[in-house]
């Protein structure tokens, strides 16, 4: 199993994706030609007032919670005592310290769980803010490539207590489950991208709306072929509605079925993981979470030897990933 390139995978999608998430779609592919790391952070069209969030204790090439809440399931798994949504967020909450003990800050990106590591909101608060809302956030996707890699009969139920470790609602369920069940059959199974979807249908007992959803991304056109309208099926209402965020731009909202759906759509359409980093980012709007899974999974399959060189040598973590998969045993 290739766990070393699968986690620098996550990494390097989340951190090159970090520095122009939440732009528009189309400034994205008029701008970035992935030549060089893109840091437009300071751009993000929010009140002047809360773009402290976004650029304070920032730097290029840092991973973000993706990556840090990744490496929390990895040390869960790792752990002797029982899998559990308390074991996942001491395992959050002591990657999170770490990082902040190194740096001297917290690392950028997180959502809700920003309240809970504040001490604004008890993890149970997070819990009901989350519970009901029609456009669950897409932390339990973007944490749960390494839920595909134990296994099989642990992986739904596993990937359930991972999404309600924060998100105990129905659809960021099926997000954290379609995402292990896509790893395992990708790079366990090797199964072909092109069946990843059905697959996904096979192994989740999904409900009519994300059967529904899932439905239209499988008949979507070739990626070069998208439309405006395809663009709608795939990301939901373009420019983005609120509540969905980020309101006023065109591309992918930081909601959980949208991820997911995202996620699988670039996984059938790549061919390595440059391709999918790069069809992720071109996606515009909250891209870091989709190309951290991509990037990642397709790297599981594929390995980096199609990521440029300049990635690879200025992502954060290598060594940290390194020590991370010595002798690692799920």
């Amino acid at each position: 199993m290739k766990l070393y390139e699968i986690l620098l995978g996550t990494a390097i999608g989340d951190a090159y994706g970090a520095g122009v998430e939440f732009q528009d779609r189309n400034w994205i592919r008029k701008h970035v030609d992935f030549s060089s790391f893109v840091n437009v952070r300071h751009k993000i069209q929010v009140p002047d007032e809360k773009i402290s969030v976004f650029t304070e204790n920032y730097h290029e090439w840092e991973y973000t919670d993706d990556t840090e809440m990744t490496i929390g399931v990895l040390k869960a798994l790792q752990s002797k005592e029982k899998f559990c949504e308390a074991l996942l967020v001491q395992k959050w909450t002591e990657e999170y310290e770490k990082g902040k003990l190194e740096k001297g800050y917290g690392r950028n990106g997180h959502g809700s769980m920003r309240w809970c590591f504040s001490g604004e909101k008890t993890i149970e608060e997070i819990r009901e803010f989350q519970k009901d809302r029609p456009n669950p956030g897409n932390a339990p996707a973007m944490r749960s490539v390494p839920l595909g890699l134990i296994k099989s009969d642990l992986i739904n139920q596993y990937a359930e207590i991972n999404a309600n470790a924060t998100h105990p609602n129905i659809n960021a369920i099926l997000s954290s489950q379609c995402i292990a069940r896509a790893t395992e059959f990708l790079i366990q199974k090797n199964g072909n991208v092109k069946d990843v979807i059905a697959y996904c249908f096979k192994t989740v007992s999904l409900n009519e709306e994300y059967k529904t959803y899932l439905r239209l991304i499988e008949d979507l056109p070739d990626y070069n072929d998208l439309t405006n309208n395809d663009f709608v099926t795939l990301c939901g209402k373009q420019p983005i509605e609120v509540p969905y965020f980020l309101s006023g731009i065109h591309g992918m909202p930081s909601d959980s079925k949208y991820t997911t759906g995202c996620v699988l759509y670039i996984l059938k359409q790549s061919a390595d993981a440059f391709d999918a980093l790069q069809k992720s980012i071109y996606l515009g709007g909250d891209v870091d979470s989709v190309a951290s899974i991509t990037t990642s999974i397709m790297a599981g399959i594929h390995g980096l030897k199609s990521i440029p060189n300049y990635m690879i040598d200025n992502v954060e973590g290598k060594n940290y990933f390194k020590k991370i998969v010595k002798n690692f045993k799920i």
